[in-house]
């Protein structure tokens, strides 16, 4: 297999698009053949991190398809005797609802690796919108890539908030996304989630700095947050009890939760308890006197009561 620049990769989001805003506004192939192809020899992706269309979003594209034909080209790469989906998995399967039996394609013959950075790069800086748990696996198998072609990288070792320096894959990176070296370092910590803590993070019932924080407990330990959560209806973690959580590590225990969501709020509320006394009936007993003078004597009175034992 060919070994593509990395320039000439990350130059590939001019031109291609998952997008369905874009995606069919373009065809332009930046001076590359393009072949039609039938959609029978495409095969997709495997275990690529982007969601697939929902219905109805996927049968708007088809109608649009339908009309226009697929004005933009899909990426793909020699495959045995087929051909493997880089770029374009929605407008394949739209061009399949629309009827169509090809689609225009350009054919690259890149090795895994450059596969990956294509099948990447065309989706996390063109599509609009991207869950978290979309582009914490897309860097990561970005930074997998580039890391392998022999570009240096340390994320693995990386806490929040760690100085950046030198030539790391994650700053290179970084040049061509709109997301900062240190964010994306907090995105690939996400990977490192439960299952139902990363679903979490999407449906942004935990924010996304905290799924970061709670990325750092054992899977044994995310596992027994999260059932602690659901058995008390706990919906919410906030920053300052995720930060908590994070330090107790595999030290976190029923108990330590208890304390954390409950026992905080507790202590507090104790703090700031305050006493009503019927103003009226107070002063009936000191008539004569002022606010001051009748706050003094209650106190006197309190001291001697409890100097006699209550």
């Amino acid at each position: 297999m060919g070994k593509m620049v990395m320039q000439d990769i990350f130059s590939l989001k001019n031109h291609f698009t998952e997008d369905d805003k874009t995606e069919q506004q373009s065809n332009a192939s930046n001076g590359e053949q393009i072949i039609s192809i039938k959609l029978s020899e495409l095969l997709p992706f495997p275990n690529q991190p982007f969601r697939p269309y929902s219905d109805e979003k996927l049968w708007e594209l088809a109608a649009d398809i339908k009309q226009n034909g697929v004005l933009s080209p899909i990426i793909v790469r020699p495959f045995g005797n087929a051909y493997q989906i880089l770029a374009g998995h929605n407008r394949v399967n739209a061009s399949k609802l629309a009827g169509l039996n090809e689609i225009p394609s350009i054919v690259k013959d890149v090795d895994d690796d450059a596969a990956k950075l294509i099948l990447v790069n065309t989706n996390i800086n063109q599509r609009d919108k991207l869950l978290p748990s979309e582009k914490a696996f897309a860097y990561k198998m970005q930074l997998d890539a580039m890391n392998r072609q022999g570009k240096r990288t340390d994320l693995t070792s990386c806490q929040v908030g760690t100085k950046l320096a030198g030539s790391r894959s994650d700053v290179r990176l970084s040049e061509c996304s709109t997301d900062s070296a240190r964010t994306i370092q907090r995105y690939i910590r996400l990977t490192e989630l439960i299952p139902e803590l990363l679903e979490m993070v999407d449906n942004e019932s935990l924010a996304f700095m905290v799924g970061v924080y709670l990325s750092y407990l054992s899977q044994e330990k995310q596992q027994l947050l999260y059932e602690y959560m659901d058995a008390n209806e706990l919906k919410k973690v906030s920053l300052a009890q995720a930060e908590v959580i994070k330090s107790y590590k595999e030290a976190l225990d029923d108990n330590r939760l208890k304390l954390i969501f409950f026992g905080l709020k507790e202590e507090k509320k104790k703090a700031t308890t305050t006493y009503k006394l019927p103003t009226d009936r107070i002063t009936s007993y000191f008539p004569d006197l002022e606010k001051s003078e009748i706050e003094q004597e209650l106190i006197k009175i309190l001291d001697e009561y409890f100097k006699r034992g209550g």
